[in-house]
């Protein structure tokens, strides 16, 4: 468990994770990144009660650097990671561990169930139950089993994440697909279960859901540089909304950019429209205002977080070239 600032969910997913009924013995290691609030205190004082909680320290504060601490802390044969602020029903691991066991695959994990408190949480939790998010993610709503290049809180085989060195610690985001993503090229299968699943709190409000798209977006498009082959193509389209509507704007004053942006923006209304009906028929009418407002907010701030990471990816490239270097007249070479 990477665990930073989780005072106010920890008790919780602590309950569920120690309650686990599993058929042999498990740990649970927590990695503690320097929280400011009681998330220290609450995990030593239920270490002091229960045994099976190991907490670690996690000196950098960051989440790949808190399941590596984890991982190399960790002494079970199979390892599954939970955040601080999810819940799990008693039979999770277990139902994990059954599919390891057999043979059906070398990671495996269930259903992300999104769970909001508020209107507009609520409102993110159904767009995220949809199918009309960015990569169409089959972990929030797949019926039947299925292999997948990424699950949610996967159950692994410990030695073989060891042998890929763990998580790359260069991702604030994204660790998880980046991850699993090497994973699957070393040869290992990773299965979708739905009949396992497992609670995930959503971000409240628009500005919180915005920054956390935002960034899912920048690191999306750093773990498309590092493995192009994982490209999928729903996620070109948001950013090249995105830069269609903003090319409309800048060249409104003329008739093509008028055709443009009335074109796009009326196609994309059209599209939110359906979607936020179609949603709303399952999550209640009353939610349809605020998944169309969730559903625009995922699509434009993941799409401005994946454009913002390509231009200071190419920027970086082109910093870090060298200077051409040209013949004068007289043969010699000059920078």
């Amino acid at each position: 468990m990477p665990v930073r600032n989780e005072e106010g969910a920890l008790e919780a997913t602590l309950d569920d994770v120690l309650g686990q009924v599993v058929d042999v013995p498990f740990e649970v290691v927590a990695a503690e990144g320097g929280s400011s609030d009681r998330t220290r205190e609450i995990l030593e004082a239920r270490q002091a009660r229960d045994p099976r909680l190991r907490v670690v320290d996690n000196p950098h504060g960051g989440t790949p650097q808190a399941l590596n601490c984890a991982l190399r802390a960790a002494r079970g044969r199979y390892l599954v990671r939970v955040d601080g602020h999810s819940r799990l029903p008693p039979n999770f691991v277990q139902a994990l561990v059954d599919n390891l066991r057999a043979g059906r695959c070398e990671a495996v994990g269930g259903l992300m169930r999104a769970v909001g408190v508020g209107p507009f949480g609520r409102a993110v939790a159904a767009v995220h139950r949809s199918r009309f998010g960015v990569g169409n993610a089959k972990h929030h709503y797949a019926s039947e089993p299925t292999f997948v290049d990424h699950v949610a809180f996967p159950g692994y085989l410990t030695d073989r994440v060891r042998a890929l060195g763990g998580w790359d610690e260069r991702f604030v985001r994204n660790q998880d697909f980046e991850l699993d993503y090497r994973y699957l090229l070393a040869g290992n299968r990773i299965l979708l279960d739905p009949s396992v699943s497992f609670d995930w709190n959503v971000r409240e409000t628009v500005r919180a859901f915005g920054k956390q798209s935002y960034q899912y977006g920048w690191w999306k498009l750093r773990a498309l540089v590092r493995h192009p082959s994982s490209l999928n193509l729903r996620w070109l389209v948001p950013p090249a909304l995105l830069v269609v509507l903003t090319a409309g704007i800048v060249f409104s004053r003329t008739t093509p950019g008028q055709l443009l942006l009335v074109g796009a923006a009326g196609a994309y209304g059209v599209f939110l429209l359906a979607a936020a009906t179609l949603i709303g028929r399952e999550a209640g009418w009353r939610l349809v205002p605020r998944i169309a407002l969730a559903t625009a907010t995922l699509h434009f701030t993941w799409a401005a977080g994946f454009l913002a990471s390509a231009v200071t990816v190419v920027l970086g490239r082109l910093r870090a070239r060298p200077p051409r270097r040209r013949e004068t007249p007289t043969g010699s070479e000059t920078a």
